[in-house]
């Protein structure tokens, strides 16, 4: 997106498997107030690879990120894997964003669901490593696994065909074979934080799979985060209801 300088900016990072078109829906809503940034993570979409897949490696890019442009004080908006990488950044970086921090669809585990993650993460990546690195590469963006996933994360079955072309089309594309795990590794292993210096939305769905809805309203009763439930969407709350989405960010933000 063009840059305006005359606007507050809002910086929107996507997840695993995604990139940056697959929050445009939101994003796009917001333009009329914000300037918005909406890069690919490393290994995604169109952007160069990083070498340390991790959550301090993708601290530093997105510290950088803000650096290079020059950016002062923009809001930060992170969806599912991508409020992991958003979180543990400000917890980091505070100085870096606004008060204010948006987390969509945050992914939050009890020890015993990371525990079944952590398992569900080695069982997967054993299956991979059966396959040749080109059979993995193919897999990683094959409209089978799209759908798997599309159709696990997306509650309003009337919109699943759209999603799921949306999802084909927007999602899966990575520079390497090494990246891809890389993130699956991050997304399994780790999870979405508060950061402690930031007041935080919590925006989701209540039928999102990843998190239980009554455990994300629980960390935010624990930690002062506001919670704000989408009563009729999943995980994929920027495909499927991308303007109330919106409109909670803007209310937030503008509050």
């Amino acid at each position: 997106m063009p840059r305006n300088k005359k606007k507050p900016v809002i910086i929107f990072i996507h997840g695993f498997r995604g990139s940056h078109f697959g929050l445009l829906d939101v994003a796009s809503r917001l333009e009329d107030k914000y300037e918005i940034l909406a890069p690919d993570i490393p290994g995604s979409g169109d952007a160069p690879e990083l070498n340390n897949k991790t959550l301090d490696g993708y601290t530093e890019w997105l510290h950088n990120y803000i650096k290079e442009h020059k950016l002062k004080k923009p809001y930060i908006v992170g969806h599912s894997m991508g409020s992991m990488i958003v979180s543990h950044f400000v917890e980091k970086y505070p100085d870096d964003v606004a008060h204010k921090v948006v987390l969509m669809s945050p992914v939050f585990r009890s020890k015993s669901s990371q525990r079944r993650s952590n398992f569900l993460y080695k069982a997967a990546r054993g299956g991979l490593l059966v396959l040749s690195k080109k059979q993995q590469y193919k897999f990683f963006a094959s409209r089978p696994l799209t759908y798997v996933i599309s159709h696990l994360f997306t509650y309003d079955k009337k919109q699943q065909k759209r999603i799921d072309e949306l999802h084909y089309e927007y999602s899966g594309h990575f520079a390497s074979r090494d990246s891809f795990i890389g993130d699956m590794r991050l997304s399994m292993q780790n999870q979405t934080i508060i950061p402690t210096e930031k007041e935080t939305l919590l925006c989701f769905g209540k039928h999102d799979q990843l998190t239980p809805y009554k455990y994300t309203e629980k960390i935010a009763q624990e930690t002062g985060a506001i919670a704000e439930r989408i009563d009729d969407g999943g995980h994929l709350i920027n495909y499927e209801t991308p303007q109330l989405a919106a409109d909670i960010i803007r209310n937030f933000l503008e509050s």
